[in-house]
């Protein structure tokens, strides 16, 4: 039997680690915020146009679309099915946890613990394990893509770094290999094109973002400086994708000979528009969580009204 400190330890690792995320992010904004003052973030909120939220919540749709038909093509080879529009919300649902959770995985940890009857596992074989399998090979191919792209875009500028984020995209693919193996050649590349179809959503929602607060930045640079920082949002540290990504946008930015702070601007607001566009997600979450709660505060008085008749003083006959 284990001890209850043996029990609280995983919770604490993982309090531990929620806590240093969003110490990771305070931190990167204090730097940036020290840098050029708090003006890049209210320039985000204030700059964006009423247009960009339709075109967030368009785009957005489009990227969990392309994750949701993704994530079945692999997930059948694990012997999981799951209709596409269970799928597709499950995925928005993950959308949103990782946008307002640290780590950005939490959602997709969730997705593939979950026990609803959304995927029908088949007989013999591990659910929880088939599905982690399932999501990890399905992440780390949309993490390849992102990298794959950020590396192209910096061989010309910076070809260190371009190397370095396509050996992590390379390492990426690697390891989700032994998840991909058993896919067809067909269904491989609908697995790439499906993961390049959701990056040129993100891409394009950050590329509408510099045109819209930064129009000084020519349009023709606006992919590569989103890849750049789609990128560094790719990186599982933070709160939700924050931090990281700001930070990469600002290099990126001086990269290209523009004002860093311009980049921060462009990062936040995107941010605030990919948060905007998960918030189905959040609608989803609520529906599914509140029979689960009625449910469990049934359960919950059930248990109390037998405790009580256990213990009810027995009436004497006579």
């Amino acid at each position: 039997m284990s001890s209850p400190a043996a029990a609280r330890t995983p919770r604490g690792r993982v309090a531990f680690f929620a806590v240093l995320q969003v110490a990771v992010t305070v931190g990167i904004f204090a730097v940036l915020a020290s840098a050029w003052g708090i003006t890049p973030f209210i320039d985000a909120f204030r700059m964006l146009p009423w247009w960009s939220f339709p075109a967030a919540a368009l785009l957005g749709g489009l990227g969990v679309l392309s994750q949701a038909l993704r994530w079945r093509v692999i997930a059948g080879h694990h012997d999981i099915a799951v209709n596409l529009g269970p799928a597709v919300a499950r995925c928005w649902q993950a959308a949103f946890l990782n946008g307002v959770l640290p780590g950005g995985l939490a959602g997709d940890a969730l997705r593939a613990a979950d026990d609803s009857s959304d995927a029908d596992v088949a007989a013999g074989r591990s659910a929880l394990g088939q599905a982690f399998a399932s999501m990890a090979a399905e992440r780390l191919t949309g993490t390849a893509v992102a990298f794959g792209a950020a590396g192209l875009a910096l061989l010309a500028t910076a070809p260190l770094f371009g190397v370095a984020a396509l050996g992590i995209a390379a390492l990426a693919v690697a390891i989700a290999w032994r998840w991909l193996r058993p896919l067809s050649r067909g269904e491989l590349t609908r697995v790439v094109l499906l993961s390049a179809v959701g990056w040129a959503a993100f891409a394009t929602l950050f590329t509408l973002t510099i045109a819209a607060v930064s129009p000084s930045v020519p349009l023709a640079w606006a992919p590569g400086l989103a890849a750049i920082a789609i990128a560094g949002m790719s990186v599982p540290l933070g709160f939700g994708g924050w931090g990281p990504r700001e930070a990469a946008a600002a290099w990126a930015f001086s990269l290209a000979g523009l004002a860093p702070h311009l980049g921060v601007t462009a990062s936040v607001s995107y941010g605030l528009l990919a948060l905007a566009s998960t918030l189905p997600g959040a609608v989803i979450l609520t529906l599914r969580a509140l029979p689960r709660l009625h449910q469990a505060r049934r359960a919950r008085a059930e248990r109390l009204s037998r405790r009580a008749a256990k213990h009810e003083p027995i009436e004497p006959a006579f």
